[in-house]
C-alpha cells in the first residue's frame, strides 16, 4: 500500500459532478454545465468561487466502517461478515470541480453564450472487499485472518484544468443547439493494472509479530514536474526518497499548469412543444492525454523498475442525460431526467424526478427524488438572491445523506455565488398559461 500511499499524497490535496437536481433549476447559468442547449434565465452573469463534488463509497459507510474497524481485536467479533457484505468488490468515486470564473450573456433572442475555468480532480478505485483489512490498524487484525490477500486494485486519479465556451443557438421556436468545447490542460495522472497487495503475519526472533507487505503490478504516473532524482539508482526507484524533488512546489511557474493541453467537446439540445421541454446532451467526448513527465513504475516491494514513456492516456467519464419537462404554470415544471456515467471500471445510471419553479421574485428551488447509487436520495436546490444582483445557490442530490453524512455512501454538492441580471422570462404575474401553451 505504500506505494499508492506514496502517489497520491505526492500528486493531489484532494477532498463528483452529478447534480441531477440542478439540471432543471430556474434562473441557474450553471445549469449550462450539463446541457449546452440550456437557455438560462438570466440576461448576463458572472460565477464566482463555485464548487461542485461528489463522493461514492459502493460498500460500506463511515459508521459500519468504524464498527468494524473498533471490532477487530473483539475474539467473538466475525470480519469476515463485514467484508462479505461489502461484495466480491468495492468502488470509490470521487469527483470535485472549482470554478475559477465564469460568465455568459443572453445573445438577444437567439441564444447565449458563456465562458468558464474550472480546477478539476478525479480518483476512482475499485479492488476486492478485502481491501477494507488495509483501512485498519494491522495489530487488530487477528492471526487467522492472515493472509490478507487484496487482488484486482484499478486506482485512476487525475487533476486538471479547463478553460473553454459554451454556446447555445435557438435554430426555430422548438430547437436549440449547444455546443462547448474545452481545453483540458491536464497536470497529473495515474493509472494503475494488474496491481496486487498482500500482507502476511510472520514472528521474528523475539516472537513479535512482523508484517510482511509485499505487492506487485504496473502504475502509469504522469507528475507536474520531474521525478526526485535521489529517489533513483540508474532505473530503480527508491520508494522512501518520494516521488517529488524537495520543495517542489516552489519550481512550479504558470506555464507549468498549461501542459498536456487535449480537447473535450460537449454536445447538447432541447425540443419544445407546447408544454413540455424534451432535452439530450453527452458531455466529455475526449481523454485525457500526458506527455509530460510520464513515467511507468513496474516491479513488486523487492524492486520497483521505472521507465520514462512518450505518454499515457486517460478516459475522462463520459455523461449522457436524456430529459423531458411539462410546465404545468407559469411558475412550475415537473420533470423526469435519466443520468448515464461511463467510467472505466462501467457504467453508473440514475434515474430523477424533480419539482422546478420559483418561490416569489426571490427564489427559485427544486426538489427531486434519485433512484441509483441508493435509494434515499431525496434532492434540493436554491437559488436566493439575497441582495441586489448577487445570486446564492446551493444543490445536493441526498440532503438525507448530507444531514447524516456518517451513515452515507453517496454525498453530493454545488455550492457558489452569482452576480447576475435576470430575464424572469419564466415568472409573469398572472398564474395562467399562455393561450399558445394551454
Amino acid at each position: 500500500m505504500k506505494l499508492f500511499i506514496t502517489i497520491l499524497l505526492a500528486l493531489f490535496v484532494f477532498f463528483v459532478k452529478a447534480q441531477n437536481t440542478m439540471y432543471f433549476m430556474e434562473s441557474l447559468p450553471q445549469n449550462t454545465a450539463l446541457n449546452p442547449a440550456i437557455i438560462p434565465d438570466v440576461k448576463s452573469y458572472y460565477g464566482q468561487e463555485g464548487m461542485n463534488s461528489q463522493v461514492y463509497n459502493s460498500g460500506f459507510t463511515y459508521n459500519q466502517f468504524d464498527k468494524f474497524a473498533k471490532n477487530l481485536a473483539n475474539i467473538n467479533y466475525v470480519p469476515d461478515d463485514f467484508v462479505n457484505s461489502i461484495g466480491e468488490s468495492n468502488l470509490f468515486l470521487g469527483e470535485v470541480e472549482l470554478n475559477l470564473f465564469s460568465l455568459g450573456f443572453k445573445l438577444k433572442d437567439k441564444g447565449f453564450l458563456s465562458f468558464s475555468a474550472t480546477m478539476n480532480s478525479m480518483l476512482i478505485n475499485e479492488a476486492a472487499s478485502d481491501i477494507a483489512y488495509l483501512l485498519t490498524d494491522l495489530d487488530d487484525i487477528s492471526p487467522e485472518d492472515f493472509p490478507i490477500v487484496v487482488d484486482g486494485i484499478s486506482l485512476i486519479a487525475t487533476s486538471s484544468m479547463k478553460i473553454g465556451f459554451t454556446y447555445a443557438h435557438k435554430i426555430n421556436d422548438h430547437l436549440t443547439l449547444g455546443i462547448s468545447p474545452r481545453v483540458n490542460f491536464s497536470q497529473a495522472g495515474l493509472k494503475t493494472s494488474d496491481m496486487s497487495y498482500k500482507i502476511n503475519m510472520v514472528n521474528d526472533e523475539n516472537e513479535e509479530d512482523i508484517f510482511e507487505q509485499t505487492f506487485s503490478g504496473l502504475v502509469e504516473v504522469a507528475l507536474p514536474t520531474e521525478i526526485n532524482s535521489e529517489a533513483l539508482d540508474q532505473n530503480v526507484l527508491n520508494l522512501d526518497e518520494g516521488l517529488l524533488p524537495v520543495n517542489w512546489t516552489e519550481e512550479l511557474r504558470a506555464g507549468d499548469f498549461l501542459k498536456n493541453p487535449g480537447l473535450l467537446i460537449d454536445f447538447g439540445a432541447t425540443y419544445e412543444i407546447e408544454k413540455w421541454t424534451f432535452s439530450a446532451s453527452v458531455l466529455n467526448l475526449g481523454n485525457q492525454v500526458f506527455k509530460t513527465n510520464v513515467y511507468k513504475l513496474n516491479g513488486n516491494n523487492n524492486e520497483v523498475l521505472l521507465k520514462e514513456t512518450n505518454k499515457i492516456k486517460i478516459q475522462v467519464p463520459t455523461r449522457v442525460y436524456l430529459g423531458a419537462s411539462r410546465q404545468f404554470s407559469p411558475k412550475w415544471n415537473y420533470a423526469l431526467l435519466l443520468n448515464n456515467h461511463f467510467y472505466s471500471t462501467g457504467a453508473v445510471t440514475t434515474a430523477t424526478a424533480s419539482l422546478n419553479g420559483y418561490i416569489g421574485k426571490m427564489l427559485s428551488t427544486s426538489v427531486s427524488y434519485t433512484a441509483g447509487y441508493k435509494y434515499d436520495n431525496l434532492g434540493l436546490g436554491l437559488r436566493l438572491r439575497f441582495l441586489p444582483g448577487m445570486d446564492l445557490y446551493a444543490v445536493t442530490d441526498n440532503i438525507i445523506q448530507a444531514v447524516n453524512f456518517k451513515n452515507a455512501n453517496r454525498l453530493t454538492a454545488a455550492v457558489g455565488l452569482n452576480f447576475a441580471i435576470l430575464g424572469h422570462n419564466q415568472q409573469p404575474e398572472t398564474n395562467e398559461l399562455p393561450a399558445e401553451i394551454k
